[in-house]
């Protein structure tokens, strides 16, 4: 069991308290069930008793009987309505974490992962509190009553039990830690699968074009069969515990019928005692044979918890905004002093004193090699992540703003904008679902998007399939665009969404931008000389450090790394030679 549950979901904690309460009824009834059974046998056997007598007890037995059918009715209702409401508030804790403080975490799984963490992670969790937990919790209680009863009756018998018992979890933590390394590595598995197959499934085209699917078909070919492979041994060693289960309670009962009968021949025990004792002996192992079989459901349910409560437990730490709003309309001053950032997986720093200053509608572009920290400084101003150092907007420190209100005054155009399955007109009401048509279709003039959206058929009720699939490169950059012209917001974040398109389209879309960044303070982290010419303001970034921070053309008659990208870029030889185009502009 893992302490966690107790701590993330507090409805276990009643779960647990209806399955005790139901486990000890239980186990009581088994007993006087046991009690009844055998004194009616023995009056009916032994004393020749008459149906007058013994139909009392009869009586007595049948409403036992009708009672135990009723709270365990009682406990598989209680399980099941408290483990879709554990399952429910679990899956929202996940996702909330994944939207407002796991976003950017490098540690975490990718996209496969977490869809599948999200959905198939917490349906096993939701087997492991509707059928494990409950065996658990019976497991534990009804045993333990049992035994008393065996006892009571009978010394030497409960005895033997006492001395087999120990056998049972003995073998089960030993089959039980085989299991749970096979069960979280068939996890493993499943979630580097899930992911690599939906990457497939997300460059399909390119894979294609490069004749390269085959290979991609063999890849995802290997790791089914490596997951095929966990999966069966995982339930080799479940089939095992069950079956040494059965051995050991098997013999248990032998030994203690063979006890039982050869001191009922020769008169040391009552027939009443014996057959008592006999009744409770099978349902004193029930419970765990239960455990057994119902053994590698919870342990996949219980691998998948363990999984998302070390990724919710280990968030990069989130900033934590106040509640002031700027009264006056933007855009305004951008301002960041010394920030500094390292991701908690990492010894050096994302980005170290990073000092600059925007005035409101100016644009700055960032350029830098790969992994030089150019979407991180983006993420701390959006207030994604904890820093040191401090980032004015306005004059007004980011900490203190409410980030909610301030990220609603961000657009942000990345290279692959995502698109919701549906018509274009649905994905506009995303953004802005309360836009006039008017204003819908002002956007999609001012993007570019209507001179493509007009020659279709159904217009801008056109189906464009999961992701934009049934669109362009262009196509879907001008839609995004059309996004943020509805957004309207003060602060536009543009990450070269001209990367990969061909010359015409490029150039719509550049246009496009230009009428967009009016009037707005607009960042650009650019990988094409067209796009950083039209800043007012350059940053270099190199390794985390600001490298070169000036306009443009002052930077590119100075030397330094700008001057070495942009005759990288040009294919032009210089003193920078590893420094190749592909990596920064």
């Amino acid at each position: 069991m893992d302490l966690r549950l107790w701590r993330q979901l507090n409805t276990t904690k009643q779960l647990v308290a209806g399955l005790a309460l139901g486990g000890a009824l239980t186990g009581l009834l088994i007993v006087f069930q046991a009690l009844f059974l055998a004194r009616i046998v023995s009056g009916v056997y032994i004393g020749h008793a008459q149906w007058h007598v013994v139909w009392p007890f009869s009586l007595m037995l049948l409403a036992i009987i009708a009672l135990r059918s009723l709270v365990a009715g009682f406990q598989e209702s209680w399980a099941l309505r408290f483990s879709a409401e554990s399952q429910t508030r679990l899956r929202h804790q996940f996702i909330h974490f994944l939207l407002h403080e796991g976003g950017g975490s490098e540690t975490r799984p990718d996209s496969g992962a977490l869809v599948t963490l999200a959905v198939q992670g917490i349906d096993d969790f939701e087997v492991f509190l509707a059928r494990y937990l409950p065996q658990i919790v019976i497991t534990a209680l009804v045993p333990a009553i049992v035994w008393l009863g065996v006892v009571s009756r009978d010394w030497l018998s409960g005895l033997i039990l006492l001395i087999t018992l120990p056998l049972i979890p003995l073998f089960m933590i030993l089959i039980g830690r085989q299991a749970e390394n096979h069960s979280q590595r068939q996890i493993q598995l499943m979630n580097r699968l899930s992911g690599h197959f939906l990457d497939v499934l997300h460059g399909l085209d390119t894979l294609k074009l490069f004749g390269r699917s085959q290979e991609q078909s063999k890849t995802i070919y290997r790791q089914s069969e490596a997951f095929r492979a966990t999966t069966m041994a995982t339930l080799r060693i479940a089939f095992l515990s069950g079956m040494v289960l059965e051995l050991i309670a098997s013999l248990s009962m032998a030994f203690i019928a063979v006890a039982v009968g050869l001191r009922l021949i020769h008169g040391q025990i009552p027939f009443e005692t014996a057959f008592m004792v006999l009744v409770l002996i099978p349902e004193f192992y029930i419970p765990w044979r239960g455990l057994g079989a119902k053994f590698h459901d919870g342990l996949k349910g219980a691998s998948a918890a363990k999984e998302i409560f070390e990724l919710m437990e280990s968030p990069l730490p989130a900033l934590q905004g106040g509640h002031v709003q700027l009264p006056q309309s933007g855009p305004w001053s951008l301002e960041w002093r010394s920030v500094s950032f390292t991701y908690p997986s990492r010894t050096l720093p994302a980005l170290e004193d990073i000092t600059l200053a925007l005035q409101p509608g100016q644009r700055l572009a960032i350029v830098g090699p790969s992994g030089s920290g150019k979407s991180t400084l983006i993420q701390l101003l959006m207030g994604t992540y904890s820093f040191s150092g401090e980032i004015r907007v306005g004059g007004t420190p980011l900490s203190e703003l409410d980030l909610n209100w301030w990220r609603r005054q961000l657009s942000w155009v990345t290279q692959r904008p995502y698109l919701f399955d549906g018509t274009i007109l649905d994905n506009l009401r995303q953004v802005a679902s309360d836009a006039s048509t008017s204003q819908m279709q002002q956007a999609l003039v001012q993007s570019g998007a209507w001179e493509f959206i007009s020659q279709w058929h159904d217009g801008w009720d056109t189906q464009i399939g999961q992701e934009g699939v049934r669109l362009s490169g262009g196509q879907r950059q001008r839609l995004a665009l059309a996004r943020a012209f509805l957004l309207d917001t003060p602060v536009v974040v543009f990450d070269e969404p001209t990367q990969n398109l061909d010359l015409a389209s490029e150039q719509a879309l550049l246009d496009a931008m230009e009428r967009l960044s009016k009037g707005r303070t607009v960042i650009t982290i650019a990988h094409r000389l067209s796009t950083v010419t039209r800043a007012d303001r350059l940053l270099v970034l190199q390794q985390g450090r600001m490298a070169q921070w000036g306009s443009p053309e002052e930077l590119l008659r100075k030397p330094g790394l700008y001057r070495a990208l942009v005759d990288a870029y040009q294919g032009r030889e210089t003193a920078h030679a590893p420094l190749q185009a592909d990596q920064v502009l």
